[in-house]
């Protein structure tokens, strides 16, 4: 189960920690989660010990749902598929998962395994609805900026942007907004990791939104995280649906 739980709390992160953004680009931030519907790509890269750990991938938002299509990799595996489904179920956020990683751990016929997050998070002392949700999300991100500079211009996913570099401090967020403070104490001792400055690339077109994020995050054993993620498009439609229930294990 603890597996279980790392693995959907990691491919969370993704789309979550992405929203962040700081002072010029928070009017840029607040329209990026304004939309009804979100189309991204994500990658990300994990170095710990001389090791390498990559995740590539797709995904959909749409408010406090989300679908993710990723092949997971690392040195000396071949890349291998995970798919997750994040819904909100008689008021709990749960999360399906597939992957050909679980396959021997689940009953015949059985491919997608399913989380109830706000359980599981609950038991770490983390309100997995705040981590879900934009608003609760902004704030703490602002309280926390340490400075924002303007790099340049660059064409990202085929339009034109302007490049900021943001330094967000975690531990003056936490320190300033209570609520949030609390769910960052959780993941620090979950994680054993302690989040300090973290510093952020934000791309913003011309039309007032982020195309593209990026961002260092340390992990244990003095490892990093670079994670990036780019905005394809708003306010289409979307299909974010749980698996057929034949198909599901509830552990």
């Amino acid at each position: 189960m603890r597996r279980f739980l790392a693995v959907g709390v990691l491919v969370l992160a993704l789309p979550a920690l992405v929203q962040a953004a700081s002072n010029p680009v928070v009017a840029a931030s607040k329209r990026t989660a304004a939309a009804k519907t979100i189309t991204f790509r994500i990658a990300a890269t994990t170095t710990v010990a001389g090791s390498r750990a990559t995740i590539t991938g797709s995904g959909m938002q749409r408010g406090s749902e989300a679908r993710l299509s990723l092949r997971v990799g690392g040195q000396g595996m071949r890349p291998v598929r995970m798919d997750a489904v994040l819904l909100e179920e008689a008021g709990s956020y749960v999360m399906y998962m597939r992957s050909p990683l679980f396959a021997s751990q689940l009953p015949r016929g059985k491919s997608w395994i399913r989380l109830d997050l706000s359980r599981q998070t609950a038991s770490l002392g983390v309100d997995f609805s705040s981590l879900v949700s934009t608003s609760q999300t902004f704030a703490p991100l602002e309280k926390g900026m340490v400075s924002t500079t303007r790099k340049g211009r660059a064409v990202v996913a085929g339009r034109p942007t302007t490049q900021y570099r943001a330094i967000i401090d975690v531990r003056r967020a936490a320190r300033l907004v209570p609520a949030y403070g609390k769910q960052v104490a959780a993941i620090q001792r979950a994680t054993g990791i302690t989040l300090g400055r973290v510093p952020y690339d934000v791309w913003v077109a011309g039309d007032g939104r982020i195309r593209q994020v990026r961002y260092t995050t340390p992990t244990v054993q003095n490892g990093k995280t670079v994670q990036t993620m780019t905005f394809l498009a708003f306010n289409e439609p979307v299909k974010i649906e749980a698996p057929p229930r034949a198909q599901v294990v509830a552990p």
